[in-house]
């Protein structure tokens, strides 16, 4: 197991979502002796700063991560040739990775000098999920003082509107912009560049990144190979879809082409108009969806596996009169006697639906790290589980590799208190805890010693995040930084003050009282 023996000085972000922004505003703001500047707005002075080069790369032509928006949605499901290997619930299978070039060839190719090729595709046409789920009407689930960084506060947002303390996703989209534009950002990023591949030099202890640059509708691709000191990884986890596995599903999306698909590519509620629909999950993209879709559809049947975890739903969900509950499909019915689309539920029961939408959750998934490595370790691993691979371990604190500290591993959760931790370390001027410790954390956190025990990767409890996760993390930030929470005079706690807003919202939609245009207003 390694720990950061050396000096960081260049270093790789991998995705450029809210996660991968926060992490190069912290760190380009962070000087050789560790005193961060963000709050000043000043970055340090030529060659005062902590680290030579910082590099965030992302695959799509914009920044902005899961807040973009895409016109035309990743497919409905994976084609047919995905499907028919039945490991469709394993996101290696359903995902397309391009040829490498031979390593003779990238050994001689730079940023400044790539090695030039032509695929038969373009990168639109590729099946990289890599077009995000956002839909025109979407608005936060949690309020706006948690959708923003400490240090830039949102503007031109109405006081006294009906979603309030919720915003719009085109609120964050404009936020994040407004980030990099104020902090002046974006030399700091390469767009339509996929890391394709990550291997570790242990001699010389550096990453060698394998890039490919290609732009949305080209067919000409861009490889070179560049050097980094550290890597951040902040590609998200909403990008694969899990399709479950469920018999005979290969066989019915052959018979009802177009009946089937995941909740990643809702894009239209007028697709779904007059439709009898059934939701697969109980979890937000259920309730975002079922209050859209019930004022124009003919009924609403949810299949779970089990109740609701979020008190909000329960409670819109009793309110709500034309839902019908379901157990999991057991199978999709493909005999010719059915001539239409209609699955069997484990109770027995036997309905037919217009439209199935599979509101089942993303894998965890990192494609471009070696699979010898357990860098970052995903489990349901054997992938017959029911359940999307959603457990993440070799973290400390959700941040730090236990298995090489200059590896990260950056998640949604507290991005911006993991950003200044990171900061903090690479810098020099915190220290990690011994590895020892940092595995003792990772495994209470995740229950490794304990399989047995259902527990989900973001599983605090809001009341003890503060102490259990966020206080631990701030201690390893830069000097002369102020602790988010403190800034803005919030408690991690006041997360639950946007479930008034979220049941008034889907009581209005449903209701027709409200159209989501309005409602987003």
């Amino acid at each position: 197991m390694a720990s950061i023996t050396k000096s960081i000085r260049s270093i790789a972000v991998i995705g450029a979502g809210p996660a991968g922004i926060a992490c190069v505003n912290e760190l380009v703001h962070v000087a050789k002796n560790g005193l961060s500047t963000l709050e000043l707005n000043e970055k340090p002075s030529l060659g005062n700063s902590a680290f030579d080069k910082i590099v965030c790369f992302e695959q799509n032509d914009n920044i902005g991560g899961v807040w973009n928006f895409f016109e035309k949605p990743d497919p409905n499901l994976p084609p047919l040739n995905y499907l028919q290997n039945n490991q469709f619930n394993n996101p290696d299978k359903i995902y397309e990775f391009p040829k490498l070039p031979k390593n003779s060839i990238l050994s001689n190719s730079t940023y400044n000098s790539p090695y030039i090729s032509y695929s038969n595709k373009t990168f639109e046409d590729e099946i990289r999920w890599n077009k995000n789920a956002a839909y025109k009407d979407l608005f936060t689930n949690i309020p706006e003082k948690f959708m923003k960084f400490s240090y830039t506060p949102y503007e031109n947002i109405s006081k006294g509107r009906f979603l309030e303390p919720l915003i719009s996703s085109n609120d964050v989209k404009n936020y994040l912009d407004k980030i990099i534009n104020n902090y002046n950002l974006f030399k700091y990023f390469r767009t339509s560049s996929s890391v394709e591949f990550i291997e570790k030099d242990e001699i010389n202890n550096i990453w060698k990144l394998t890039i490919r640059q290609k732009s949305r509708f080209s067919k000409i691709e861009q490889w070179y190979t560049e050097n980094f000191d550290a890597i951040i990884l902040a590609n998200g986890h909403c990008n694969v879809p899990f399709i479950p596995k469920i018999d005979n599903l290969l066989e019915f999306v052959k018979k009802f082409p177009n009946v089937l698909r995941h909740s990643k590519s809702f894009r239209n509620v007028n697709d779904f108009k007059n439709g009898n629909i059934l939701l697969c999950g109980s979890g937000t993209s259920s309730a975002d969806l079922t209050q859209y879709l019930s004022p124009i559809s003919k009924s609403i049947t949810i299949s779970q596996r089990s109740e609701t975890v979020y008190p909000w739903i329960k409670e819109c969900f009793t309110k709500s009169r034309n839902l019908t509950f379901k157990p999991r499909i057991k199978k999709f019915l493909i005999d010719e006697k059915y001539i239409e689309p209609t699955v069997e539920f484990d109770d027995g029961s036997i309905k037919s639906f217009d439209h199935i939408i599979l509101s089942t959750g993303y894998h965890y998934h990192f494609p471009f790290l070696p699979k010898s490595k357990n860098y970052i370790k995903i489990y349901n691993e054997n992938y017959n589980s029911s359940s999307p691979i959603n457990k993440i371990g070799n973290l400390y604190l959700y941040t730090f590799s236990t298995i090489d500290n200059s590896t990260i591993g950056l998640m949604f959760h507290a991005m911006e208190y993991s950003a200044a931790a990171i900061a903090g370390v690479f810098s020099g001027i915190k220290k990690l805890p011994s590895i020892n410790e940092q595995i003792k954390w990772d495994n209470k956190r995740t229950k490794i010693d304990k399989p047995e025990v259902p527990h989900r990767f973001q599983g605090f409890f809001t009341d003890k995040l503060e102490e259990q996760l966020l206080n631990p993390l701030f201690e390893l930030a830069p000097l002369n930084r102020t602790v988010p929470l403190i800034k803005d005079n919030i408690k991690a706690t006041d997360v639950d003050q946007s479930n008034p807003a979220l049941i008034k919202a889907y009581m209005a939609l449903i209701s027709g009282k409200v159209n989501s245009k309005d409602l987003i207003k």
